[in-house]
């Protein structure tokens, strides 16, 4: 399965039109079952610092709507994540989610999820420059490197209002055709 999350709170966002194309390729490209999660309509908590996931559990201990989200994001064989940048970072959404990611790890710190698997990141944001935010999306990059995703990122420069992605037939072409990528 392919497993997209957008962490805009804005719905409709640009961010999760991305997504949407994204995914769109990677099914005409032939990847078979897809799945996309808005996190804006899920009720969960971010990472309490509780431990128990590396301690005593093999999974994030916390049960609420992110559970089966957490559960995807373990066992995909790709992941779209989606995120506009808000005062300068991805959204508070989005880092509750990868925080979660913790207990993708033991208490030696051994990965506990399948490594090689590619990833799209799309990063959105309404300041014109692409490179204005260069060091949060290699922040992000580091954290899906790590958790042994293999990234592709897609940054979405100026589209500082709702459907604004929808003027910039380039960005969802380029969206599609890293889907087609991600899908064959």
């Amino acid at each position: 399965m392919i497993l997209g999350v957008v962490g805009s709170g804005r719905e409709p966002s640009n961010s999760g039109r991305l997504v949407e194309e994204v995914i769109a390729g990677a099914r005409e490209a032939g990847a078979g079952e897809t799945r996309t999660v808005s996190l804006a309509r899920l009720s969960f908590r971010g990472c309490v610092g509780c431990g128990a996931c590396r301690a005593t559990a093999t999974r994030c201990v916390l049960e609420d709507d992110l559970t089966p989200v957490l559960h995807e994001t373990r066992t995909c064989r790709g992941l779209v994540l989606a995120t506009p940048i808000y005062y300068g970072y991805a959204t508070g959404l989005f880092k509750s989610y990868l925080d979660r990611w913790y207990s993708f790890r033991d208490a030696g710190r051994a990965l506990r999820v399948p490594t090689g698997r590619p990833a799209v990141l799309l990063v959105t944001q309404g300041h014109p420059d692409p490179d204005a935010y260069a060091w949060t999306l290699g922040s992000l990059e580091r954290v899906l490197t790590s958790y042994g995703f293999d990234p592709t990122a897609l940054v979405a420069p100026g589209l500082e209002e709702a459907g604004a992605v929808d003027r910039h037939p380039d960005l969802l072409a380029r969206a599609r055709d890293l889907g087609r990528a991600l899908g064959a």
